[in-house]
């Protein structure tokens, strides 16, 4: 999972793709994720934080920068959490709890 730049000179946007690793930077691609940019002040993140999850969970690894993005948004802890409840560590309901409890705390 990484970022595809667009956009003209000095003005750069970018696209959170799932690209093989082997795909150049602004190139073939399987799926867009959303888009990221930081021309705005706050930067703009927009992320489908489903297909996010789901592609985190089947093993893509995020870049640095996706990954902080990801943590931003919440979908590193539920992948943290989904793996707790996968090994048995916590139900569904305490993970879901969890992650409530800490989406409320960032709105607060």
């Amino acid at each position: 999972i990484r970022l595809a730049r667009r956009g003209r000179k000095k003005r750069a946007m970018y696209d959170v793709v799932v690209a093989d690793a082997r795909a150049p930077r602004d190139g073939r691609f399987i799926e867009k994720l959303g888009t990221y940019n930081p021309n705005t002040d706050p930067a703009t993140i927009n992320i489908d934080n489903e297909k996010a999850f789901d592609w985190v969970m089947k093993g893509a690894q995020p870049t640095d920068t996706v990954k902080a993005m990801l943590s931003y948004r919440g979908v590193m802890l539920r992948k943290h959490l989904q793996i707790g409840v996968i090994k048995g560590a916590l139900t569904q309901e305490q993970a879901d709890a969890k992650l409530a409890e800490w989406v409320e705390s960032k709105e607060a």
